[in-house]
């Protein structure tokens, strides 16, 4: 009976899915047969037409060199400062778990304090990964004015959102065990991160923070369309102008800088987080 129940289920669960998706479908009026709609063919026609030949005007090329700097500054300092503000946040969002933390040891006002931190902590980071970077440069472009720093702060936001709900879960993913045995040496909590949780979880640590580097990196080319710095704002001012010469030159760009970003991450994920014993030292010494 069990068994026939659940064969109901998944086929009810999957007609669910496909009527959300044909319906989903419709509502945003997805047709493949746009495409070959001959006023649209003609549009894309001349703006790949506009493509070629790329510009490299040197004064051109010189000034998207500063602009590819700048985005990775921005990246770089947006990346750092959430690292550092995420952190303890992290530690704040992570759920109260052992029997350190029962009612029946720690009392009521205390345990409740404690949930709330992790309620509070966990709404904090919703709220600031729930809003996109685009709406965030927006708001500090009001805020602090037009240039590279809204940009900064921007991704700012939006990565503690990421960065804190990740690595408040990858030190829950720890065995509880370890954790338990840790505490009952005498350990605080304090001790327990930086002996257990952090060497446990160091390479999975720093997977996700060079990961989230990349992503601010990517994000980093586009946030210029809100006047919030790096290479997107010559691309918006390219595109509002119709030089469409400069957008081929701007795109390319765009595309090495991300290529060259995947090769950074990928050495440091081979070479670093790829080696045990560069990991096992790096554990050494945060335990000593």
């Amino acid at each position: 009976m069990n068994e026939q129940r659940k064969h109901w289920m998944n086929f009810i669960l999957a007609f669910v899915l496909m009527a959300a998706i044909i319906q989903s479908g419709l509502d945003t009026k997805f047709s493949p047969a746009a495409f070959a709609d001959p006023s649209n063919i003609k549009a894309m026609s001349r703006f790949v037409a506009g493509l070629w030949p790329p510009e490299t005007d040197a004064a051109f090329l010189t000034a998207i060199g500063k602009l590819l700097l700048e985005t990775v500054e921005i990246s770089i300092v947006a990346t750092a400062l959430a690292i550092v503000l995420a952190f303890p946040m992290a530690l704040a969002a992570m759920r109260p778990r052992g029997e350190e933390y029962s009612r029946t040891v720690i009392g009521t006002p205390l345990w409740l304090l404690r949930w709330f931190c992790y309620h509070a902590a966990r709404a904090i980071l919703a709220l600031f990964r729930g809003v996109p970077e685009l709406m965030w440069a927006l708001l500090f472009v009001v805020a602090v004015g037009l240039g590279p720093f809204p940009g900064v702060l921007a991704l700012t936001a939006h990565s503690i959102g990421i960065l804190g709900k990740l690595y408040a879960e990858i030190f829950e993913s720890v065995d509880l065990r370890l954790v338990e045995m840790t505490r009952a040496s005498g350990a605080s909590e304090l001790q327990t991160l930086a002996y257990v949780r952090l060497p446990v979880t160091l390479p999975v640590f720093l997977s996700y923070t060079l990961f989230r580097w990349e992503c601010n990196m990517r994000s980093a080319t586009v946030l210029g369309f809100v006047g919030a710095g790096g290479i997107g704002t010559q691309l918006m001012i390219s595109m509002k102008l119709f030089m469409y010469q400069e957008v081929s030159t701007l795109i390319m760009a765009i595309f090495l800088l991300v290529v060259a970003v995947e090769m950074i991450g990928q050495y440091l994920r081979t070479h670093i987080l790829g080696d045990p014993g560069k990991v096992k030292q790096s554990c050494r010494i945060l335990s000593e």
